[in-house]
Order: structure tokens, then C-alpha cells, then sequence
């Protein structure tokens, strides 16, 4: 779990977005468990940068 501590820590500034990487990471494990592995890294990907663009667009 001190991985997990880890990256909570990068985004601790800003629990929006400490809460939307574990909705991505939710959602990546989605689809992989359906078979698309490239996709969740894809998801991961997107939801992580769209986030950290929001927050620092309206910040």
C-alpha cells in the first residue's frame, strides 16, 4: 500500500483530483477485466491528464 500513499501524495494539494485518479484507476480495471488492456492504460492516461488540465485551468 506505501504505492498507493504515494501517488495520493502527488495530488494531496488537491483531493479533487487524489479521488479522480482512483475513479480512473476503477475504471481502467473495468476494462481490462472486459479483455481491452491497451484501453485502460488509455483510460488512465486521459482521465489523469484531463484532470490535472482542469484543475490548473480554474485554479
Amino acid at each position: 500500500m506505501k504505492w498507493l500513499r504515494e501517488v495520493y501524495d502527488l495530488f494531496v494539494d488537491d483531493p479533487k483530483l487524489a479521488v479522480l485518479s482512483l475513479v480512473a484507476l476503477a475504471i481502467a480495471f473495468l476494462i481490462a477485466k472486459a479483455g481491452a488492456k491497451s484501453a485502460a492504460g488509455l483510460a488512465i492516461f486521459l482521465v489523469v491528464a484531463g484532470s490535472l488540465w482542469y484543475s490548473t485551468r480554474h485554479d
